[in-house]
């Protein structure tokens, strides 16, 4: 059970080990991109590429017949990557053997929808990835297995999700060998201990340069690439997709352009500052800093607007 890229790589390695998968469950085909047209998850077009049955409820809390087929089919495991609906205890109770979730982060930290990009923008310096025994509360099952990730000075929420999606894959390789072998260890959770990753909100994005440079420069990096931090120039929105954080005391006002840089632009903040790699204009495309400001004026003394 699984929907988006990140759950590709999970169903790839199973594949690649000639894991017999008797059924897929994803979410329905979704209008994507500028036509939205009506597109299949990435985990549906993989399925599909061998041969396996798909099934795409709305909602399994609703819809008894899609529950009636899942239990028709027979497993010892259910695999759960990102799938993106709450499932009901009948559907957790069917695998022979255990429902297992790969999950991005290392629980009991980061609990819930956005693990990834929260780990960046709590300034995090280390996440991962979890294979945990489902139970009905959300990310309270057991731990059976976990493989840690640095979180790099340049990583984006995007970069850590490709490295994360790999490392999910092979963390849930190992926990099926560790079955095979009957060397399951189960950790339990303490419900007092760990921390929440609620969905990230549009508000989010706009930028408050009157905060420390590094808290400002993970803000930029963890909502790459949603919803993306943004801040006003001159009265107009532009999005700041990649910066770098510059030890360097600020001079001038938090959101002073102080120099303009072989690679961007440099800003200052509360006690530090950040260089601007990567923006981009309202209906226009992404361009890296250096280019970007060619056409576009950040003069040193700006002042660039942010949040009140």
């Amino acid at each position: 059970m699984g929907t988006p890229d990140f759950a590709v790589p999970s169903l790839q390695a199973l594949l690649d080990e000639k894991y017999p998968i008797k059924l897929v469950v994803t979410q329905p085909d979704r209008p994507s991109g500028r036509g939205q047209k009506l597109t299949p998850p990435p985990v549906k077009v993989l399925a599909i590429k061998n041969n396996i049955p798909v099934l795409q409820p709305e909602s399994l809390r609703k819809e008894l017949e899609a529950i009636e087929k899942i239990q028709a089919v027979e497993c010892d495991f259910l695999v759960v990557v990102a799938f993106g609906q709450i499932l009901p205890k009948t559907i957790l109770d069917h695998p022979k053997i255990a429902p297992l979730n790969v999950h991005a982060s290392l629980l009991p930290h980061y609990r819930g929808a956005a693990p990834i990009p929260r780990a960046v923008l709590e300034e995090e310096s280390e996440t991962g990835v979890t294979i945990q025994w489902m139970v009905e509360a959300l990310d309270m099952g057991d731990i059976l297995f976990q493989i840690p990730c640095r979180i790099e000075d340049l990583d984006t929420a995007a970069s850590l999700h490709d490295k994360l999606k790999v490392k999910g894959a092979n963390a849930l390789l190992s926990s099926l060998e560790r079955f095979h072998r009957n060397d399951v260890r189960r950790v339990e959770q303490e419900a007092r201990i760990g921390s929440y990753a609620p969905k990230l909100k549009k508000e989010e994005a706009i930028l408050d340069f009157d905060q420390p440079g590094f808290r400002v420069h993970r803000q930029i990096m963890g909502l790459n690439p949603w919803p993306g931090a943004e801040c006003r120039v001159r009265g107009e929105r532009i999005r700041v997709h990649r910066s770098r954080f510059v030890p360097r005391a600020p001079k001038g006002d938090p959101g002073t352009v102080m120099e303009i840089t072989e690679e961007g632009c440099l800003v200052a903040c509360e006690e530090a500052c950040v260089e601007l790699l990567e923006l981009q204009q309202e209906d226009r495309k992404r361009l890296p800093a250096k280019e970007f400001l060619k056409a576009y004026s950040l003069p040193v003394g700006l002042v660039l607007g942010g949040a009140p």
